[in-house]
This record gives structure tokens, sequence and C-alpha cells, in this order.
């Protein structure tokens, strides 16, 4: 298996708390990325070693997104990945993820040739907590779909990817799998999206990204 993982999207309740549960779980304590300004989201960071099931080289990482308190006009159907309507206190779950495919562009067009809406590339950009302008290019198919399990693409262009920032500590991605109510149409839309190694995909009614993760306390699971 060999995906070009940009990142994992791990939705949370009480960020303050999870960070807390996180740390003590794991040994590794999420830093905080940033808010997403008119999205309703903040994040933080934890670097992923993906090699594992990864693009050789690639750089990747978890982010823990959580509704930013601080934006509380943003609608739920306008916050990141539409998570406001899952209500303030939301069950922790991985609700999509992020590749990053060697040329953005191509790879929609090629998707949309296959029939799989990738969304448009867009330019995005924020500030970090340090003031640093961050700006890369995204495709996103707002509808989510196939429950999240189709991923998003993203190009960081010329901004250092976040997993280079220093203050981030490290787990391990062990594998990666996933559950759809249909399992054919989702392996046509990654390889439509570029893959030719995938991640196993099983059938099951809810659709699921599992993880396993390797932390310096031990195994977990993440879904």
């Amino acid at each position: 298996m060999s995906v070009p993982l940009d990142h994992l999207v791990l939705l949370v309740p009480h960020i303050d708390d999870y960070v807390d549960e996180f740390a003590r779980v794991t040994g590794v304590t999420p830093v905080f990325g940033g808010s997403h300004p008119g999205r309703g989201t903040k994040n933080y960071l934890v670097r992923l070693d993906a090699e594992a099931v990864s693009t050789p080289g690639n750089p990747s990482y978890l982010e823990l997104l959580v509704l930013d308190d601080a934006q509380p006009d943003v609608a739920p159907e306008d916050t990141m990945f539409g998570v406001g309507r899952r209500g303030p206190d939301p069950r922790p779950a991985l609700v999509t993820w992020a590749m990053h495919p060697a040329d953005i562009e191509a790879t929609t067009a090629r998707a949309a040739a296959e029939g799989v809406d990738a969304g448009t590339v867009e330019s995005w950009s924020r500030n970090a907590p340090d003031g640093a302008l961050l700006q890369w290019r995204v495709a996103m198919n707002a509808s989510m779909p196939m429950g999240g399990l189709q991923p998003f693409l993203i190009d960081w262009g010329s901004t250092p990817h976040p997993s280079t920032n220093p203050a981030l500590g490290t787990i391990a991605l062990a594998g990666l799998s996933f559950e759809s109510p249909d399992p054919d149409i989702l392996e046509h839309t990654l390889t439509a999206l570029g893959m030719t190694d995938l991640p196993p995909i099983r059938f099951g009614l809810v659709p699921t990204i599992t993880a396993d993760i390797k932390t310096p306390n031990g195994r977990i699971t993440l879904r």
C-alpha cells in the first residue's frame, strides 16, 4: 500500500480536555495549529510518521479539528467539512482525509474524466499562531462524497508542510483501512484520483476510516 497521504482529520469535542486525554494516552501532546477564519474551526496537530502506508518521503500529520468558540456566527453548514452540523459535543471521529498529489490540477482533471468530482482547485491562506502566512491550494468536493472517504486534495506549494514544525511530537501510522457501503465505487474513486496501491476496503454499513497508530505509550486505533 502506498497512498500520497497528507493528513487525517480527527473531529474532537472539548479540545482542552481532549488534548490532555490524548497526551495521557499516547505520550504526545498536540500543538495548536491555528484557526480557520470564516470556517468556524481551529486545529491542533501531531506529526504522523506514515511511511508504512504512504508514498515514501511524503510528510503527513494528524489534525485534531474542533469548533472554534471565537467564531460563533459561522453557520453549521459553513463550518469546515460541515462539522458544525454534528452539534457542540460531537463524538471523536476520523471524518475525512487529505492526499497530496504530484499535480493537483492534473489529478482533478483525470478524476473528472472518470466521473469523480474532486472539486475545483482554490487558493487558501491563513496566519499561523506565530503570525506567519500559510498559503496552499486545495480541491474539495463540499458534499463530502462517500461520507468523507473520498479524500480532498492539497498542495502546499512553497509553504513549509505543517508536519515540519519542530514543536510537533510524532506518532506512527501502522495501518489505514476503509469501510464503505459501496466498496467498488470507493475503489473506482481512489483509482480515478491516481492511487494504484489501495488501502484495504471492506463492506460496512457506515463509512468508516480506521487508523492503526503506534505511540510512545503503545498502540491505539482511531475511527
